[in-house]
């Protein structure tokens, strides 16, 4: 184990899951502003073969924390940025015979600490956090192994307080640059609902069903370009929550965030697509809600406002979201004028803006397409025909192939 390893037990940059929301539908506003949380029921501490212990912490994000050894009575402590135990029982996730219990709780404001207490020294000799890039969960694996009391009460000795470790950089952690045309665009698509959430439902067809076949059928057309990458935010059924969505966006590199949905209404014969971007009255106060609400390095991509004030940070995220929503908004026009095309009829105002939670990300172009009602037996028919589906299709990678060219022009003049 080399001296440094209390100074910094893992080397590199943070990487958080990055969750950019404001203003959210009461749903998911404790999810937005809740701790990480530690998942007890998978957590274990588990004595190995070759005389080692293996403590493995299940966490809902990743967070920076630091370990380091105490000694009379020998310990091994952890210290992370505060963390919600709720649901941590001791008794279940330690199963080791060389740590006699555990102690955790806040040992200070805003941060949490969990402590080994040992039967004999051991000492830490391998410790990563490993962050899964598209739920943006993390898993904390430590290694230690025993050691002479000597060395032990030296390596007690070494603790610095300084001594904070990050989770490692992965590619999603890098600053996105902007598209300019030299290199496919990546296209992320959200199939909306999902899961337990099926959404709007006719006739015994699901919203989150027909998005989906929508959203392979867009991300195949996407690729056999070959001027486009395109992945989809899901590509089953299952749930994803609307931060997630965002998370899952930034960490596959999206240049462009297409959300995919098909209303319904109680009430009226609204029919017809129409795209979504969001407004400037939602946008407009988000800018000081985030810096005040959430850790500074998951706002932006590429920017650390971690040692900004609130009226700073404001302003840094203020103008990332005006760039973003006029490239948005050039965007959906866009795609307006190609599916008119493509199709031959669309909404009589097909581009309209709204507080969509999914369009928030200040640093992604995105929109929202709203293929059709449900609640109208000739949209509902159109969803289910693939020739309709097909024309749509051709609509938005014209469109896309304009927006690309038309942005990169753009993002080049910026630049000189």
């Amino acid at each position: 184990m080399s001296s440094g390893f209390f100074k910094q037990a893992v080397a590199g940059a943070a990487l958080f899951a990055s969750v950019v929301l404001a203003g959210v539908h009461p749903v998911w506003a404790q999810d937005l502003q809740a701790l990480a949380r530690v998942d007890g029921a998978r957590s274990t501490i588990e004595d190995n073969s070759g005389d080692t212990v293996n403590l493995r912490l299940h966490l809902s994000q990743p967070v920076p924390y630091r370990v380091f050894a105490l000694n009379d009575p020998p310990r091994i402590v952890f210290d992370f940025k505060e963390v919600d135990w709720s649901g941590f029982e001791p008794g279940k996730v330690d199963q080791s015979d060389v740590v006699k219990g555990l102690r955790f709780g806040i040992f200070r404001p805003g941060w949490s600490r969990l402590v080994l207490d040992l039967a004999y020294p051991i000492l830490p000799q391998k410790a990563e956090m490993r962050v899964n890039e598209v739920r943006g969960t993390a898993i904390l694996d430590v290694t230690m192994a025993s050691a002479s009391r000597e060395e032990f009460a030296l390596k007690s000795s070494e603790r610095e307080e300084d001594g904070w470790a990050l989770p490692k950089p992965t590619e999603a952690g890098k600053p996105k640059q902007r598209q300019l045309g030299d290199r496919p665009v990546v296209v992320v698509i959200d199939p909306g609902h999902g899961g337990v959430d099926g959404g709007a439902e006719r006739d015994g067809y699901e919203e989150k069903d027909l998005v989906l076949q929508f959203a392979r059928e867009l991300q195949e057309a996407l690729i056999r370009t070959g001027r486009f990458q395109a992945k989809l935010t899901r590509t089953e059924d299952v749930f994803l929550s609307l931060p997630d969505r965002i998370s899952v966006a930034r960490a596959l590199g999206a240049d462009v965030f297409l959300s995919i949905h098909a209303d319904a209404l109680a009430e009226g014969s609204a029919t017809g697509t129409t795209v979504y971007t969001l407004s400037a009255k939602a946008s407009s106060t988000m800018a000081a809600q985030l810096a005040e609400q959430h850790d500074r390095s998951d706002l932006l991509a590429g920017v650390d406002l971690s040692n900004q004030d609130d009226q700073i940070a404001a302003v840094l995220m203020d103008m990332a979201q005006r760039e973003t929503g006029v490239r948005s908004d050039m965007l959906a026009e866009m795609l307006v004028n190609g599916i008119a095309k493509s199709v031959g009829r669309i909404r009589k105002r097909p581009h309209l803006s709204a507080g969509f939670t999914v369009l928030k990300a200040p640093d992604i172009p995105s929109v929202l397409v709203e293929l059709g009602f449900m609640s109208n037996k000739s949209d509902l028919n159109n969803l289910l025909t693939k020739r309709w589906r097909g024309q749509v299709i051709a609509g938005i990678l014209n469109a896309l192939d304009a927006w690309t060219l038309e942005d990169a022009a753009q993002g080049r003049l910026l630049r000189q």
